[in-house]
């Protein structure tokens, strides 16, 4: 497998070690900027360890309007009035969107899909690019030091006013986790096989470190001076130290056949949730886990059950996990492999609830005033009894919902499908 990371780094070239360019974009908000609708920054994906994207629920806020794109939008950040969100079609794009109506501010054109979530902070915002395909023809099986991304892969800056490009870091692998921001650090786990710290500013490299595992799509948490990811080949999940630049901790898994590169860890008090699909008595089982924050050792674990591990359209595991939300002492999580979404109690792991939905859970759910909102593979977008798992009601629209985490501000959710549909919705309307 090393002659496949060398492939790799052959089709990036020299633009890989030239860093980052800078542009004639500056920092700024656009003109409809209102400090009351949305987050003042976005700094994480699911706006930290609990990924319970809700802010300001008291505010009579309230937006009604559906968009048709011409690609699917992924995962929003609503920040001072515009929400920002990256497209994953063949012209792929950033849009900044009036959260009132829904209307566009600018659009730009970046060189490959946009799974992150955008972060947002002082004016800029910073998304990566890449895919989930693999520089040789056929989905790697064993080894280590494999690059996932066969496409232009890069992390930018741009300004939240304008859209230009501030600046543009070309890598070897995708970039399609969620990045951390703090202290003017961006904190990135990607399809290169390492952890990257980079100047806000500039792209400049702060410090990198060399993992054996590339990370897909489980967008790292940080807590303390602790960076929680997954990664594959070797699966597991790790735990890095801002500080020292060192793993922490690293626990593989038994037998694994996919998901942890995939599962954006959730974090709550000491502990550490994420699941994995594993292969126990010759069945794909998806298992749970609770660590322990400090040292990876496990608190417990939950077996959600068997079934068929989603496929892409070109074969190959693909969302077979999904991040899971901590609320009110319980972590939800849905299973892919049987659509079944589950509730366990977050010290102990004792099963509350489930509920078979009719379509595959792919969406992470979101939790308001003891309801959770999630949307599943059929396009049905749920409201949910936290307490009890009793289905409230439904909203039906256009194509499934992707693995992404709604949002929810004042009395309305964004959130999009794979068909290109993305929407504003308000609570009064799914009930």
């Amino acid at each position: 497998m090393k002659s496949l990371r060398l492939l790799a780094l052959g089709i990036v070239g020299t633009s890989v070690l030239a860093g980052c360019g800078l542009f004639a974009g500056k920092p700024g908000w656009p003109t409809v900027a209102d400090t009351q609708i949305g987050a003042l920054d976005w700094t994480s994906y699911g706006l930290g360890g609990t990924h319970n994207a809700v802010i300001a629920p008291q505010s009579h806020f309230t937006a009604n309007w559906i968009r048709q794109f011409s690609q699917p939008l992924m995962q929003p950040a609503v920040v001072r009035g515009t929400v920002y969100v990256g497209g994953i079609g063949q012209n792929p794009a950033v849009y900044a969107l009036d959260a009132k109506t829904g209307a566009t501010i600018w659009k730009t054109p970046v060189n490959n899909q946009i799974m992150t979530t955008p972060i947002v902070v002082h004016g800029e915002v910073f998304v990566g690019s890449g895919n989930h395909n693999y520089p040789i023809s056929h989905v790697p099986q064993y080894g280590t030091d494999i690059i996932r991304g066969n496409g232009a892969n890069a992390i930018y800056a741009l300004s939240a006013k304008t859209g230009q490009i501030i600046w543009e870091r070309k890598t070897a692998g995708e970039n399609m986790p969620t990045f951390v921001y703090k202290n003017n650090t961006l904190y990135i786990a990607n399809g290169s096989d390492e952890v990257l710290a980079l100047n806000a500013t500039t792209g400049q490299t702060v410090w990198r470190l060399p993992i054996g595992s590339y990370v897909s799509m489980s967008s790292p948490e940080l807590s303390g001076n602790l960076l929680y990811f997954g990664g594959a080949h070797p699966f597991a999940m790790y735990a890095v130290n801002i500080q020292t630049h060192k793993i922490q901790w690293m626990h593989p898994f038994s037998h694994p056949l996919g998901g942890s590169d995939d599962v954006s860890p959730a974090v709550y008090g000491n502990s550490v949730y994420a699941d994995v699909v594993v292969a126990r008595n010759g069945q794909p089982h998806e298992i749970f886990y609770a660590f322990n924050a400090q040292n990876g050792h496990i608190e417990w674990e939950f077996d959600e059950g068997t079934g068929p591990i989603p496929e892409g359209p070109h074969g190959g595991p693909r969302d077979e996990t999904v991040a899971p939300l901590v609320y009110n002492n319980t972590v939800y999580v849905g299973s892919p492999l049987n659509n079944v979404l589950y509730a366990l109690n977050a010290q102990t792991g004792q099963l509350l609830w489930k509920d078979h939905l009719t379509g595959t859970l792919m969406q992470s759910p979101i939790a308001y005033n003891g309801v959770l909102y999630v949307g599943d593979t059929t396009g049905k977008f749920w409201a949910i009894n936290a307490s009890t798992g009793k289905l409230l009601g439904y909203r039906q629209f256009k194509g499934p919902f992707m693995p992404s985490s709604p949002v929810l501000v004042g009395q309305t959710i964004f959130t999009g499908t794979r068909l290109g549909q993305f929407m504003a919705i308000p609570l009064s309307s799914i009930r």
